[in-house]
């Protein structure tokens, strides 16, 4: 699964702790025809605090009647990641979807629907859209926004049986010694693999990050990555954290993600543009 959906999921589950006593089975019709119950009672559960769900159905049926109305398709793999992704879901929150109602089947209505936002995002922005973002605009975006790294984490703090001791003077600068050496050798020309065996038993661990949010990381650690150059290697210094990062490229070899997150990009660049667009279609359907 991937981190989207596994970020959207804990949001879900915090709006199911806060209002999961909110759905009734009202019955809703817009433009005089009846929406079916289910997916009346899911928008009436999870609609947060301030926001209409009765508003948000009617987003439901724009969307769903603009994809028909454009004739466009879900791709093999799209749809094959959908059902993934509802069966997470299901695994998760079926019993609490269950009590209200709502079956399997109108989690995954509710679920391709947001995957046809997702294309017609693509239809009005992307490469072939009525307003297209240029490759070279999405790449200067991806890179300045976007960084594919490779990181050791270290701690200011020993764990105990009582809990944790914050490190004397002297073991943080050993501590952060350490890892300054091994940037240097990485810098220098050594593996990164080789370079931890200066930090004893670390481990390396390789991922994505983004000028959006890093749930796993500190705040600031963005800012601080950012200053690496590509193919070097720093460390950064936060709280009770230290980090040994190595900045890989993005863009091709065996850290290429580009293409995984170009969709990503789109969205951030253009999602509020767009979310204007779908609140105009949704005005029509009362």
């Amino acid at each position: 699964m991937t981190k989207k959906i596994i970020s959207s999921l804990l949001a879900l589950l915090m709006v199911i702790l806060l209002f999961g006593g909110c759905a009734a089975k009202t019955e809703v019709k817009i433009n005089g025809t009846n929406i079916d119950n289910e997916v009346t009672a899911y928008f009436k559960a999870t609609a947060k605090e301030g926001e209409d769900a009765n508003a948000l159905i009617a987003r439901y049926v724009a969307v769903n009647s603009e994809f028909n109305n454009r004739s466009l398709k879900v791709p093999a793999n799209m749809r094959s990641s959908l059902s993934d992704d509802v069966n997470n879901i299901w695994n998760l929150f079926g019993t609490y979807y269950e009590n209200l109602g709502i079956s399997k089947e109108t989690i995954y209505k509710i679920e391709l629907s947001k995957v046809y936002e997702t294309l017609l995002l693509k239809e009005c922005y992307g490469e072939n859209g009525t307003s297209p973002v240029s490759e070279d605009a999405l790449k200067e975006y991806f890179r300045g926004n976007y960084a594919s790294i490779r990181f050791v984490t270290g701690y200011l703090f020993e764990v105990t049986e009582n809990g944790t001791t914050e490190m004397t003077g002297e073991q943080k600068k050993k501590l952060t010694e350490s890892f300054n050496a091994a940037a240097d050798a990485v810098n220098n020309g050594t593996s990164i693999e080789e370079a931890v065996a200066l930090l004893g038993s670390a481990e390396i661990h390789d991922t994505v990050i983004n000028s959006k949010g890093n749930d796993n990381f500190p705040e600031g650690f963005w800012d601080e990555v950012k200053k690496i150059e590509v193919n070097k290697a720093g460390v950064v210094l936060l709280g009770s954290y230290i980090f040994l990062v190595q900045k890989v490229d993005s863009e091709k070899g065996d850290y290429e993600c580009y293409s995984e997150y170009k969709s990503d990009c789109l969205y951030q660049m253009k999602g509020e543009d767009f979310d204007k667009i779908v609140s105009s279609w949704a005005e029509q359907y009362k």
